[in-house]
């Protein structure tokens, strides 16, 4: 798996498009964990089975650690379990490429 992360608006699906285009790309993840939590699952077991039935793949998800933190308690769990399912990402993936302004670094 190659995980990508990086700030919203940031072309990180552009990026996957571009270099990863012949791959199945997993775009916006982070919406998936906000989907999961509203429906009572746990996001952390849920990226497990994921990483665990999609090892050649391509995942975007966005980095949100550093925003405002929001007064909404929903709001603030998410961003702390995404951030969490964003890490154990980046843990079992082969590469890791944080991109900003569209250009992106490996750093995994």
């Amino acid at each position: 798996m190659i995980f990508i992360t990086g700030g919203a608006f940031q072309g990180k699906c552009e990026y996957a498009e571009k270099n990863y285009g012949n791959c199945n790309i997993v775009r916006n993840y982070h919406l998936i964990v906000k989907e999961q939590l509203k429906a009572g699952k746990d996001p952390i077991k849920e990226a497990e089975k994921f990483i665990n039935e999609n090892e050649d793949c391509v995942v975007t998800s966005d980095e949100m650690g550093c925003g405002i933190v929001p007064i909404d308690k929903f709001e603030r769990e998410y961003r702390e379990v995404n951030g969490r399912v964003n890490c154990l990402l980046a843990k079992k993936a082969q590469n890791v490429v944080r991109v900003v302004c569209g250009i992106g670094s490996i750093i995994k």
